[in-house]
């Protein structure tokens, strides 16, 4: 399997990588989340542009990303527009959506770039195309805030987002049984094993799921979301408290 490299950091080898979410409504609001970093464990930051009080504003959006990736030169940055079908916070029609996501490509001011599985093949292929050209990361991602497909299905999911060009493939599920959350597991050792060229992110939603943000290592996940402070999905824990128990799993 391939790893991911973005600024000094590798997706794909060793423990998983902790994410950490930005989320703020105004300018303000993303200065003191900026400021929240301080102390943290994290290997990324994800930008959820989607929280944004204008997050339909494309120069307003852009604005804030500049003010991110000014605080944070040297860390690797995700930029993330959820859709709310998707479970985001700012509903958008499709071509907002990828207008959005696109500049973001554009603008040279992230790292990687988060884009939804079915917003639509023709125009997630073509964004994807556009990432590449353009020196991003594409990761490819689905959620399903309601249930947990089968393991076949996940699976399906996961080879679909590398075989339209996903240089990072991601799915979150919610459980609703301890037996969801070892589908989710079990899909992703099937995916890491018997299939994966590119590195896979999974996780389980909500408290029943919080044992798949841990267990990375041992099924092949490559990356872990944290909160820092608000959490932008169900079950996130907090970033130090991942670290800690991130190292004791791996035996550090």
């Amino acid at each position: 399997m391939h790893t991911v490299k973005i600024k000094n950091t590798v997706l794909g080898a060793g423990s998983p990588k902790i994410c950490v979410p930005l989320v703020a409504k105004d300018s303000d609001g993303l200065n003191t989340a900026l400021a929240g970093l301080q102390g943290l464990a994290f290997d990324v930051v994800e930008f959820r542009a989607d929280f944004l009080e204008r997050a339909a504003d494309g120069g307003y959006v852009m604005e804030r990303l500049r003010e991110v990736r000014a605080a944070l030169p040297d860390t690797p940055l995700l930029f993330t527009f959820r859709r709310a079908e998707e479970g985001g916070e700012c509903p958008v029609p499709p071509e907002v959506y990828f207008s959005l996501v696109q500049a973001a490509i554009r603008s040279g001011l992230t790292d990687i770039i988060d884009i939804e599985l079915f917003a639509g093949e023709a125009e997630v292929k073509e964004t994807v195309a556009l990432a590449k050209a353009n020196g991003v990361a594409a990761l490819l991602c689905n959620h399903d805030f309601d249930n947990t497909p089968p393991k076949e299905e996940i699976v399906g999911r996961l080879k679909t987002m590398q075989d339209w060009g996903a240089d990072i493939c991601k799915i979150a599920v919610m459980p609703q049984s301890a037996a969801d959350v070892l589908v989710l597991l079990d899909a992703t050792q099937t995916m890491f094993n018997q299939y994966a060229r590119q590195p896979l992110v999974t996780m389980a939603m909500g408290k029943l799921g919080v044992v798949s943000r841990l267990a990375g290592e041992t099924f092949g996940s490559a990356m872990t979301f944290g909160s820092a402070g608000t959490a932008s999905a169900p079950g996130q824990i907090g970033a130090n408290d991942l670290r800690f128990i991130l190292n004791v799993l791996a035996g550090k």
